[in-house]
């Protein structure tokens, strides 16, 4: 993904040559991102799609990865380490979410550990694109929560057989922040000790 994305910043660079070196950087990191998220969602498709479980994980990859984009969380080092964590935890959310029955308190106990979750820990940012920006912060935070209050309005709204897939999703997501804070915390630790 890397050099693919290095190729086609190189085109872009070469036939826009007003762009700063932090704006070719920035296009190359989105670049990555992009490649590397639209390559695992096509393959997790066909995985899920063989295994006639194509309307459960679109349920669990829209209620997972929406509320991850302000909110942030846990990331892996590798493209390949991405991929295969990605398509467990995929799994285990469809799996769980298609064999458990959620009455309706046990999802309100599970949103609210979301919400709490996600208040005291969003935004986790990335080493690699950090947050430095106290007003960003907020913002990111506040939307981070009001995503996951309307994804939880709407899987009310979905068919039952879905609704546990997208609580489970929304949970997992909120679970990946204090994973992610503290593998951040962990990198820096590694870093002023080198």
């Amino acid at each position: 993904m890397e050099r693919l994305a290095q190729k086609i910043t190189n085109f872009i660079q070469v036939n826009n040559s007003n762009l700063s070196d932090l704006e070719i950087k920035k296009i190359k990191f989105g670049l990555e991102c992009f490649l590397g998220e639209i390559t695992k969602f096509f393959i997790y498709l066909i995985i899920f799609y063989a295994l006639s479980l194509t309307k459960p994980f679109l349920v669990a990859t829209l209620f997972f990865c929406v509320p991850r984009m302000p909110a942030g969380g846990f990331h892996e080092d590798t493209y390949w380490r991405c991929f295969f964590t990605s398509l467990i935890i995929l799994a285990a959310i469809v799996i769980v979410g298609s064999k458990v029955l959620l009455y309706a308190h046990i999802r309100l106990i599970i949103i609210l550990i979301t919400l709490l979750l996600i208040w005291i820990y969003a935004p986790v940012d990335h080493p690699n694109k950090p947050i430095i920006s106290i007003e960003r912060r907020k913002r990111l935070k506040y939307a981070s929560l009001l995503i996951t209050l309307l994804f939880t309005g709407i899987s009310f709204m979905i068919p039952e057989r879905y609704a546990a897939v997208a609580t489970f999703a929304l949970f997992c997501a909120a679970l990946a922040l204090p994973v992610g804070e503290f593998s951040k915390r962990r990198f820096a630790n590694k870093v002023v000790n080198q």
